[in-house]
């Protein structure tokens, strides 16, 4: 299974010391009315200390599930997770007990929900809710705990933090609860942070003071993270690379510049072609005819070929299409950059960017 970057240890799910984060094959299956149903399907990737991964792509298509299995938050009961490696940095998280993997949420791995205004508990206060997470993973007492919280608070920019920290959730506004919400994830300085939508419910200029604090605190700790969002703006503003999904698939993954700049997969082409611009009217702008297919209703072949201009018979019998390395006939790529797609047509089209 090809990989969004240079490929991790092959093989021998052996640690590798370039990538904080290591995903391979990962397969993730939901109970429903009509028995287990794929919704991740053999998705891999990696991601290096400080860098900066962009998962794209509209609702429905896989990335929290995605996520929220690698920290091991989806319910047990109705889903089925198996990977052929999944591992932050020497921990194998494959090999865990629910307890253990408990340990590892935290210090290793932490997460930004996708919604501030309900992720934070309404009958204690956001100083207790900090030093929670202390006391459970540093055994800090009650005093020093509460204290850590207070700087953690004046550390996301919350004014007045020994105050505030005395506070209800409710007493903050949505841009300050997401804040809350970043210091939690900061509170043990973990290896991997994944934010999920992190600027979805925020004004565009809390957005932007969102995204430099998320730019600020990885330049100081030197960690992985990982961004989820359907947002193209917040990609190209904070991402090193991309990976875009569609139906539980990676169908693209380059660096931020390359994907931009010359898209290979017809998907990406749409939603570069939807994203509005300052530099033409909203008239202009176009939509990805159709509807991504539901989970146990998958189409033969290329998953996105009933929504896709450029399709041909090829493209809709079969299996989907492996993830290969896209091959430009024109060199636009930049050297060094991996640049991979899952559609058949890649090296017979030249698909429209943003530029």
């Amino acid at each position: 299974m090809p990989h969004s970057g240079p490929a991790p240890a092959p093989g021998t799910g052996a640690p590798d010391t370039r990538y904080t984060l290591q995903v391979e094959d990962l397969v993730v299956e939901v109970l429903t009315e009509d028995g287990w149903a794929s919704v991740v399907d053999g998705v891999s990737f990696a991601v290096a200390r400080g860098e900066t991964l962009g998962i794209v792509g509209e609702s429905g298509s896989g990335k929290s599930v995605t996520c929220l299995s690698i920290a091991g938050l989806m319910p047990a009961r109705q889903t089925r997770v198996r990977a052929e490696v999944l591992r932050v940095l020497d921990h194998d998280l494959t090999r865990l007990t629910p307890r253990e993997m408990s340990d590892i949420r935290g210090p290793n791995i932490a997460m930004i929900f996708q919604e501030p205004m309900t992720s934070l508990n309404p009958a204690f206060t956001v100083g207790d809710q900090i030093a929670e997470v202390l006391r459970r993973h540093e055994g800090l007492s009650r005093r020093a705990s509460r204290d850590r919280a207070v700087g953690l608070l004046e550390r996301v920019g919350v004014p007045d933090p020994r105050r505030r920290a005395a506070q209800y959730p409710f007493e903050f506004s949505g841009g300050m609860r997401q804040r809350v919400m970043i210091a939690i994830a900061l509170a043990c300085n973990p290896d991997v942070i994944i934010a999920d939508e992190p600027t979805t419910a925020l004004d565009v200029t809390v957005q932007a003071q969102i995204l430099e604090l998320l730019r600020e605190i990885q330049r100081e700790h030197g960690m992985s993270v990982i961004v989820i969002t359907h947002d193209l703006g917040v990609v190209a503003d904070v991402c090193d690379r991309v990976l875009v999904m569609y139906a539980g698939q990676i169908v693209e993954s380059a660096a931020i510049d390359d994907l931009f700049d010359a898209p290979h997969h017809p998907y990406m082409e749409g939603l570069l072609a939807a994203m509005p611009r300052m530099d033409r009217p909203a008239a202009e702008l176009s939509v990805v005819e159709g509807q991504p297919p539901r989970v146990g209703g998958m189409p033969a072949g290329c998953r996105f070929h009933p929504r896709c201009p450029y399709t041909t018979d090829g493209c809709t019998t079969g299996s989907a299409p492996e993830l290969r390395a896209a091959r430009p006939a024109d060199g636009a790529h930049r050297a060094g950059s991996a640049h991979s797609t899952r559609c058949l047509r890649h090296t017979e089209l030249t698909l429209r960017g943003a530029s």
